[in-house]
């Protein structure tokens, strides 16, 4: 048998093995996409935002009395948030 057909293997592995290399290279050049961090509360969603947490809880209160679940969360900003389910968000803005 020839030297090339024993060559051939190996340079076809050393082939794949750069065009892999290039590949994983490009896809790190790519800029990240910068993502403004919201708030993330998981399956709350924020009804009101108030400077203080007694303002907050006579809100929440107000909710609780309608059958509405309502907690309050405080954010990075300083600001109470009243948090309520998705589900139940359109009947909370009606009642703030």
């Amino acid at each position: 048998m020839p030297l090339e057909i024993f060559l051939v293997g190996p340079l076809l592995a050393l082939a794949v093995l750069a065009v892999l290399a290039v590949a994983a290279d490009v896809t790190t050049l790519r800029p990240e996409r910068r993502r403004t961090e919201p708030e993330e509360f998981g399956l709350l969603r924020p009804v009101a935002l108030l400077a203080d947490v007694p303002s907050a809880r006579s809100v929440r209160d107000r909710l609780t009395a309608l059958s509405i679940r309502a907690t309050i969360g405080t954010g990075k900003d300083g600001f109470v948030r009243v948090l309520v389910f998705a589900d139940e968000y359109d009947r909370a803005r009606d009642a703030v």
